[in-house]
């Protein structure tokens, strides 16, 4: 919901004064220039980037805050950069306390006349999104923004989760000529300053501020430190990949230890032991495990007929699955309690995997929750806990001394199969009664993708036959999804046909969209008229008509991070023609086996022609999940000569 987004600033009072501007004034030089040396190909460059982060104490509610002032100056530099005027700031829960956001200024600078027109953003401009019960999102536009526009903002975010000072990312999608960090911090406050990324930071200052926080009736000094990093080159995302701030440079910082005014030292960092206690006894995480009586009724009905604990297993899972839809919320935590989201038949992540545990446990069938950062949410702490990098929760079985991983949020996800968004390297297990551990997060089903034609040209060179396309794991599930979104398998297949001009499609049906666990069919009977690929004399066209790979997904010159599939992948073609009597072929395509080394990968394009009959035979398999920076290169290559092979065309002659 859409709410105006009024700033009262009885309710932002700070012990500071408000933000002033720290930037000098916009020269002539800076919006005429077109910045071709330093960002050749951006869209947009950021001139300048300044943040500040300090402790305050917020007067209003007397709660000790961190305040992170921001600015950043941008020059568009293609109409394509335009969208850089929309901004969205995240304001998050922690507890019953939400991030605040105030001080917001905007300005577009451009050239008129051979002069800097400037104009304001209105105080109206801005509105909350109120994504979620845990997330608030503040939205503005600029106005007036064109390439080669300026425009600049700032603003100043109050947080009350003073354990996590707030990380400043150097590195962003458009290249940056200068990003300026400084963090002020207690004496008595000691954080863990951790620089991730492949760059180096330019420059670093440090100073002591002597008195200069005040808490509790007691001044504090304070360590000022002043990172710096000039001429940051785009960050450039590619497919298969985690969060990019995993790869980006940044520097993060995480409370460690305070000392009270009374000397007393307070250590902030925790084990996981005792993060384990504290997630157990909170009332919606471990409360809402306790509450096996709540399906102590419907127990006997769902597990009627079913044996074996994989069956009983699997009952339990389908029925969380049919019974509480997910409302598109993230969570580890419940957000309705189990019960109620029985009651009402919806519920976050939380409440369908913490009720699918709690169900499996009063089935007598030992469960327990596995927490994880979703894959666009970036990568967890592994070297000590930090909470608040978790957003999800999922289930874990052993049944016959094989761990299985559950979630039963999405309806198209089948039993033992987890969606790509929680492939994310690993999760954390919480037991009860021992300590927790890592556990990998990974899919066992490899994902497979197999079409299939068997068909006949006439003497009218027509080509008509039965296409079937076949899906299994990862590709199934998106495939189930997709088709779940329009309102009929006709509007589907009517969409589809679209999506592959030059075939018509005369019938067409699905088979195991509902049967999870099966293959997913598409069955189409079409026909493709090959008149139009008549040159003198003889017909030439690829066999290779539906899903050719015409574009590499890697073109980098260099890429610094894995290739993350989240699965194996395996796609096979098989194409059969019958040929008339008076038509043979001329020329096949030529035949190709290639491999990656230790078989990361193997493709395989095999064609054969006897009278009256064509038939191809192409596999494609890449037999790792995850491929690393040093593979790369051969990934990439091998993915060009796959796209030469299919370029390959079958020659077919009348007699």
């Amino acid at each position: 919901m859409r709410l105006l987004f009024t700033l009262l600033s009885s309710f932002f009072l700070s012990v500071a004064a408000a933000q002033e501007n720290p930037f000098s004034t916009l020269k002539y030089a800076d919006i005429s220039d077109t910045y071709e040396k330093a960002a050749p190909n951006a869209v947009a460059i950021v001139l300048a980037e300044i943040g500040k982060t300090q402790l305050e104490v917020v007067e209003a509610d007397r709660a000790l805050r961190v305040v992170h002032d921001y600015a950043v100056r941008i020059k568009i530099l293609k109409k394509e950069g335009v969208d850089r005027a929309n901004f969205e700031i995240p304001l998050r829960a922690f507890g019953n306390d939400f991030e605040t956001v105030t001080d917001v200024k905007g300005k577009t600078y451009n050239l008129r006349n051979n002069k800097i027109a400037a104009t304001d953003m209105s105080g109206s401009a801005m509105f909350l999104d109120k994504v979620s019960p845990f997330l608030h999102v503040a939205k503005f536009t600029l106005p007036q923004v064109e390439a080669g526009s300026v425009i600049e903002i700032r603003y100043r975010l109050y947080s009350p989760d003073i354990l996590n000072f707030r990380t400043w990312q150097f590195q962003d999608d458009i290249p940056k000529i200068s990003s300026t960090y400084t963090a002020i911090m207690p004496a008595s406050y000691q954080y863990r300053v951790v620089l991730r990324g492949p760059y180096k930071l330019t420059d670093t200052k440090s100073e002591i501020l002597r008195s200069y926080f005040l808490l509790n009736g007691v001044r504090n000094d304070c360590s000022k430190i002043t990172y710096l990093m000039d001429s940051i080159p785009a960050f450039e995302e590619e497919e298969f990949m985690l969060a990019s701030k995993n790869y980006q440079s940044a520097v993060y910082f995480e409370l460690e230890q305070y000392y009270t005014t009374n000397g007393a030292k307070v250590r902030v960092t925790k084990e996981w032991r005792d993060v384990d206690r504290e997630l157990l006894t909170e009332k919606s995480f471990g409360g809402q495990l306790k509450k096996e009586d709540v399906f102590k009724d419907i127990l006997p009905t769902i597990l009627a007929g079913k044996t074996s604990d994989l069956e009983k297993a699997k009952a339990i899972f389908y029925y969380i699955q049919k019974n509480i839809r997910w409302n598109n919320v993230y969570g580890k935590h419940a957000q309705f309690g189990i019960k109620e989201s029985l009651e009402q038949h919806r519920g976050n992540v939380g409440d369908i995997n913490l009720a699918l545990i709690t169900a499996l446990n009063a089935a007598s069938l030992p469960a327990h929750p596995v927490m994880l950062s979703t894959r666009e949410n970036g990568l967890p702490n592994n070297l000590h806990p930090v909470i608040s990098d978790f957003n999800y929760v999922i289930a874990s079985i052993t049944l016959d001394g094989r761990t299985i991983l559950l979630d039963a949020t999405d309806t198209s996800t089948p039993f033992g199969q987890l969606p790509i968004r929680c492939i994310n390297e690993q999760g954390r297990i919480i037991y009860s009664k021992k300590s927790s551990e890592w556990v990998p997060l990974r899919n066992e089903q490899p994902s497979l993708v197999s079409f299939t034609f068997i068909g006949e040209l006439d003497s009218d060179y027509a080509l008509q036959g039965k296409l079937t396309i076949s899906y299994k794991g990862l590709d199934a599930l998106r495939k189930r999804n997709e088709i779940t979104s329009y309102n009929s398998e006709q509007e589907y297949f009517e969409a589809m046909e679209d999506r592959i001009p030059g075939i018509e499609v005369k019938s067409a049906g699905l088979q195991n969209v509902d049967s999870l666990e099966d293959f997913l069919h598409e069955q189409l009977e079409i026909a493709i008229s090959l008149k139009d690929f008549l040159q003198n004399g003889a017909l030439t066209f690829n066999p290779i008509f539906i899903n050719r790979t015409t574009r590499n997904p890697f073109n980098l010159n260099e890429r610094l991070y894995p290739v993350d599939l989240g699965s194996q992948r395996h796609i096979t073609h098989n194409v059969t023609i019958l040929l008339p009597p008076e038509i043979k072929v001329q020329t096949c395509p030529k035949n190709l086996s290639m491999k990656l080394p230790e078989e990361g990968a193997k493709f395989t394009y095999q064609c054969s022609a006897d009278e009256g009959r064509f038939a191809l035979r192409q596999t494609l398999s890449l037999n790792k999940a995850v491929y690393s920076a040093d593979e790369y290169f051969h990934l990439k290559e091998f993915f060009s000569r796959i796209i030469q092979q299919q370029q390959q065309e079958l020659v077919l002659q009348p007699i």
